[in-house]
């Protein structure tokens, strides 16, 4: 038999003919793709699976059929860009953890308890009869840092000023001069280089199956924009995260006891309340070009500019 030949091996589990490349193996049998389609395993679980293990979880995975076939997404949060979905079904009772037809479902009895996370503190666990829902510390950080996020707007606001003269200037350069000039300019303008509050959110999941014991999964959380941050859109773009999130957690927690109560341990409000917005006020930086102009008109001293930029500023 050549390398040609229609005599394919036979799939040690169904029977079905084997692909000639790339075949998926157990102890060094190959198996087919209608099986190897069904392989919705955690890492590192099928690198340790004999073919005897791998017989009983296709078994398993077949007796699933039915939550899979009755699954109906009523919610569904975004790990991130290409990374998947955590999916729920609260008509049946019902989740799974990829946004794919073929994946486990899995009941709510499996879900045996979880965390959400903000970095590494956590903001919603289950507890016994309880969610516990605690305080974030991102409006407390973003009040420090929304006086900061004033300033550079104020600053890049005078680099274009500059720019513009700048480029009047340049007008009458040849191209080359004027390209690199422009290219210089691009180099040497200013951008916000603070971390936001925190960087990942987290969700974690404990179960009970046969396969799936655990379940971990990284979303991002918002950051700033380099060129032209936001305090105000910042907090906006955080609470539709915190919200869905918040969410989930519900709904996680209804699956785990349907009479458990929410829990604020230190807190008085509830996390959407408690989201407060930075304390510099919106129109601070037009209020400092205003007092710019008086003192350019000479009307105010570059001390008492200053001082009052400062002020508005809450620096």
């Amino acid at each position: 038999m050549g390398l040609f030949s229609n005599n394919k091996k036979l799939c040690p589990i169904c029977g079905s003919p084997t692909p000639r490349f790339l075949a998926t193996k157990f102890e060094n049998e190959a198996i087919c793709k209608d099986c190897d389609n069904k392989i919705d395993l955690p890492d590192g679980v099928q690198g340790k699976m004999t073919l005897a293990d791998f017989r009983q979880y296709i078994a398993r995975y077949d007796e699933n059929a039915a939550l899979r076939s009755s699954f109906s997404k009523t919610f569904q949060i975004s790990y991130g860009f290409l990374s998947g979905y955590l999916q729920v079904d609260e008509a049946h009772g019902l989740f799974r953890l990829k946004d794919n037809d073929r994946a486990w479902v899995f009941p709510a009895a499996a879900l045996k308890g979880f965390r959400i996370l903000e970095d590494t503190s956590p903001i919603y666990e289950s507890g016994a009869g309880v969610l516990r829902c605690h305080e974030s510390i991102v409006p407390a950080r973003m009040n420090e840092i929304a006086p900061l996020i004033a300033q550079f707007q104020l600053q890049r606001q005078e680099y274009e000023h500059i720019q513009t003269l700048e480029r009047m200037r340049h007008l009458n350069d040849d191209e080359d001069a004027r390209r690199e000039w422009e290219r210089e300019s691009e180099r040497n303008r200013p951008e916000f280089e603070m971390d936001p509050p925190i960087k990942n959110f987290h969700v974690e999941l404990t179960l009970e199956h046969p396969y799936w014991h655990s379940f971990h999964e990284k979303l991002d959380a918002p950051e700033f924009d380099r060129e032209n941050p936001s305090a105000e859109r910042y907090m906006k773009d955080y609470q539709e995260k915190a919200e869905q999130l918040h969410a989930l957690a519900l709904k996680l927690m209804r699956f785990i006891d349907p009479a458990a109560r929410e829990e604020y341990p230190g807190a008085k409000a509830a996390p959407a309340q408690q989201v407060a917005q930075p304390a510099t006020p919106a129109n601070a930086i037009e209020e400092i070009q205003k007092y710019k102009a008086l003192m350019d008109a000479g009307i105010l001293t570059e001390e008492e500019f200053t001082a009052k930029k400062r002020q508005l500023l809450g620096i």
